[in-house]
């Protein structure tokens, strides 16, 4: 149902339809054609504001609730502070403009009590005697993390970026976004850092997945034929004192050092390229993200990609949608596949070696 359906503009006396633009009142919430409003230049009940006359939202008459009983969507409402929507109760980001929606005052017990002092949670009573909101919601995701819709992340639709990226859009989009305004190419991401190859695999990066996972597995290797034929059999393994004691030996003898030398700078490589990608995956991410839409759009001959007016190209725009969805989003196959090499070249070499 179409949230102002019904609702009569009070400057041109006009319905509104579902596809216009409509902005609300910030203070009483009162909706307005956008037109109209900039041709007034501020809410027509201005002079009601802060009396018994201000604007209200009235109850939907269908609705009918048991007594003492309240019906979602028919306390409060919350007013977005960028455009001026007003959004149902429990929303936590505006249904227009993705913006984070200020919290409900939990200390306070008016939201959700009748005049016998119950409380609800989730529309049933409850008899509390503590005098706080009931803290019971169902969270509304954003896939577009507070981001403008009508954004653009290098000249591409944000709604184009949430498709591409898909799970966890909410994560990556005001991160983009950021980027962008700063100028900057850095922002951390702990994932990247930690699960170096099967991130940029999970995420379709091919070609810096392949190499890294590569570069991983020879690490591996390395490591582990250095251990098993040089360092091991020289240490004594009957107790664990007694090979911490060897390993102290080992060290100050000096005959080993080389052989530790290679397995330090390895493990410091590993951890230089993990730091690279912890800081500039997002970067490096982003500037994937960006020419695989492009070159999608010029594949589909979809123009709504770059574009002032707001208009997109309906008749290829289902082609664009689904080579997005295809070429974007993430494989958990591809991880799978990951996980399987590194486990059969580690597998593989013990066997030849032990």
């Amino acid at each position: 149902m179409f949230f102002y359906e019904g609702y009569v503009c009070p400057v041109c006396k006009q319905k509104f339809q579902e596809q216009e633009d409509i902005v609300a009142c910030p203070d009483c919430g009162a909706p307005h054609h956008r037109s109209c409003w900039k041709q007034e230049g501020q809410c027509s009940y201005a002079q009601d504001h802060g009396t018994t006359r201000q604007w209200k939202r009235p109850e939907e008459p269908s609705v009918k609730a048991p007594p003492n009983v309240p019906v979602e969507g028919t306390g409060q409402v919350r007013t977005c502070s960028r455009c001026g929507k007003v959004n149902p109760e429990f929303a936590e980001f505006c249904a227009r403009c993705g913006m984070g929606l200020k919290p409900p005052d939990w200390k306070s017990g008016a939201q959700n009590t009748n005049p016998s002092g119950s409380q609800y949670r989730g529309g049933i009573p409850f008899q509390g005697r503590y005098g706080e909101y009931a803290p019971y919601h169902m969270p509304i995701m954003d896939p577009f993390g507070g981001v403008s819709h009508d954004e653009k992340i290098d000249d591409i639709a944000a709604e184009d970026v949430v498709t591409f990226v898909g799970p966890n859009s909410a994560y990556y989009l005001p991160r983009f976004y950021k980027m962008q305004k700063d100028g900057s190419n850095t922002s951390w991401n702990w994932i990247a850092f930690l699960f170096t190859p099967y991130w940029l695999l999970y995420r379709k990066n091919y070609l810096a997945g392949g190499i890294v996972l590569f570069l991983s597995l020879v690490e591996s290797i390395l490591n582990s034929y250095i251990m098993f034929t040089f360092i091991q059999p020289a240490l004594d393994t009957t107790t664990d004192s007694a090979m911490f004691e060897s390993i102290y030996t080992l060290v100050n003898s000096g005959q080993y050092n080389l052989y530790f030398t290679i397995i330090f700078l390895l493990l410091f490589i590993s951890l230089l390229v993990r730091i690279m990608f912890g800081v500039m995956g997002n970067s490096i991410y982003k500037h994937t993200m960006v020419g695989r839409i492009k070159k999608i759009g010029e594949k589909t001959g979809f123009n709504g990609i770059i574009g002032n007016n707001g208009s997109r190209d309906t008749s290829v725009a289902s082609d664009f949608k689904r080579e997005l969805t295809t070429q974007g989003g993430v494989s958990l196959v591809l991880v799978a596949i990951a996980a399987g090499i590194v486990w059969f070249g580690q597998t593989l070499f013990q066997a030849l070696i032990m």
